[in-house]
């Protein structure tokens, strides 16, 4: 009983007494022998995989969406289809160099800075074994997923990037807070967002991290309000920026066209009649829908983003009628003129068959989840050997042709982290939970304590938002996995220094 009350009170003083100085972070890296070891070796490691990768793969890889990052940053757009940060970095990368392996190069190299930065975070506030340490390392820097990521003309590896140093930002701020930690974090949030808005769930992930940090109420509302306002009004500058340019005042209008993707989803699960349907365009939509349902054949089944890309996707025939209905100029207006509807009418139906959505879209998305697939990691540059002209052009390449060692090797190097994604997944959620029910028994300081508050509230935030909203696959999972691995092996070494230390029993 005394050694409960000891640890509720050491648990309540970390909240409430302020943070002491103590060794700095540079000091620690420089005076011990075995940190000078992992930065010399992770430097060899770093251009050694670098080298040997790209003479396997000589060219970056590419899918559709990065003809639009490109295409985006040639003809400098203020709004695209997509978020306009990543060609914004293509632009500033451009201005120095049109090789695509410098790029690749940046792209490789600020994700494994950032894991440095993690591994060194974790290793200066908690106890690690060596042999955590050891495995923990090892898998930060020799991850194939990372090369093959950084490979791609996309926004993921650099996503990912700032994703690593945000979070590990998070933790400086709950255990050792500061006005600079604050103030980076929330600009790298913003950044974040203007890269990718998944991140517009990330907010929910930072503020309980500012109210766990042992600063007062000033340092917390002031956090609160750097990570949200931002947001805010770039969402409020990006809608105004779409109805002056397309006529349309909608923030992001790919989300009203993955919100009706999900829908449809459901919908040959569920009875849709135009008297439930708010306007006359939901039901102008509805018919068009109800008519593709009615000749599917009973063996076809739409792939996860089948509505959105096919031209025979009810949502795109619905999209060229109200164009030549409306004389709408282009597809990028009408892209975006059929936005809100396909929002107004995607909440709807979820909001009439909730049961139906959780059985049908949330209960297979939640499978996939653990279990992300390939995607446009199956093969190199989705098995063709040429690229777009706008490619062509930006890298100022000989010719339309690249080459590979072998353009399927990929799939098998990268078919194990699909499983590791499950393993990890399942171990993180059952340890940690582990941990917080019987924390008596395993006494993790308040600090640790709160980092796995802080991984287990990412976790928690980003499986509902993925399986509520967003495609999952394999590159979107990158970031998330490196959370659940770093903190199961965290986890591990809380078990294993327990039963260390556990006294033998005597007969």
């Amino acid at each position: 009983m005394i050694s409960k009350l000891s640890w509720l009170k050491r648990l309540k003083d970390s909240f409430t007494k302020q943070p002491t100085e103590s060794e700095s972070f540079s000091r620690f890296l420089i005076k011990d022998s075995l940190h000078k070891k992992y930065l010399l070796i992770a430097t060899a490691g770093i251009f050694i995989q670098f080298i040997v990768f790209k003479l396997c793969y000589p060219f970056a890889g590419y899918f559709t969406d990065s003809y639009t990052y490109i295409d985006a940053a040639a003809h400098n757009y203020i709004i695209s289809i997509r978020p306009l940060g990543y060609s914004r970095f293509l632009s500033l990368v451009h201005r120095f160099t049109t090789s695509d392996t410098a790029l690749v190069f940046i792209q490789y190299l600020t994700i494994q800075l950032g894991l440095l930065y993690f591994f060194f975070t974790l290793r200066f506030f908690f106890p690690l074994r060596n042999p955590i340490s050891h495995v923990l390392f090892v898998f930060f820097l020799c991850n194939p997923l990372t090369l093959y990521l950084s490979n791609q003309v996309s926004s993921d590896a650099l996503f990912a990037s700032v994703s690593i140093i945000w979070f590990t930002l998070l933790i400086w701020l709950i255990i050792r807070p500061g006005w600079t930690s604050l103030l980076i974090m929330a600009e790298l949030l913003y950044l974040l967002f203007q890269i990718r808005y998944t991140a517009l769930y990330l907010p929910a992930v930072a503020i309980p991290a500012i109210l766990l940090c042992r600063r007062n109420r000033l340092f917390k509302s002031s956090g609160i309000i750097l990570v949200v306002a931002p947001m805010y009004l770039g969402m409020q500058h990006i809608k105004s920026l779409t109805q002056k340019e397309t006529g349309t005042a909608v923030f992001s209008a790919f989300g009203g066209w993955m919100a009706a993707n999900n829908i449809l989803q459901v919908y040959p699960y569920i009875t849709v009649q135009d008297k439930d349907l708010p306007t006359a365009e939901c039901i102008a939509l509805n018919k068009i829908v109800k008519q593709y349902f009615n000749t599917l054949p009973a063996s076809a089944k739409p792939g996860p983003d089948e509505f959105l890309w096919s031209d025979k996707s009810p949502l795109k025939t619905y999209m060229y009628q109200l164009e030549q209905q409306k004389k709408i100029n282009g597809y990028f207006r009408s892209w975006h003129a059929v936005a809100p509807v396909f929002t107004q009418y995607s909440n709807t139906l979820m909001l009439q068959h909730p049961f139906a959505f959780m059985r049908y879209y949330m209960g297979p998305n939640t499978k996939v989840f653990f279990l992300p697939p390939m995607e446009c990691f199956l093969s190199y540059n989705e098995k063709k050997n040429t690229v777009d002209p706008v490619a062509v052009k930006w890298f100022n390449y000989k010719s339309d042709q690249v080459t590979c060692v072998n353009n399927t090797f990929q799939a098998g190097m990268l078919a194990p982290m699909r499983w590791l994604c499950l393993l990890s997944n399942i171990f993180f959620c059952g340890g940690l939970l582990v941990v917080l029910i019987r924390a008596k028994r395993y006494k993790p300081s308040p600090e640790l304590l709160r980092t796995l508050l802080l991984a287990g509230a990412f976790w928690v935030v980003h499986f509902c938002f993925s399986i509520f909203a967003s495609s999952i696959v394999l590159r979107y999972q990158y970031f998330p996995m490196l959370i659940c691995v770093t903190f199961s092996l965290i986890l591990i070494n809380i078990f294993t220094t327990h039963y260390r230390n556990k006294p033998a029993s005597t007969m």
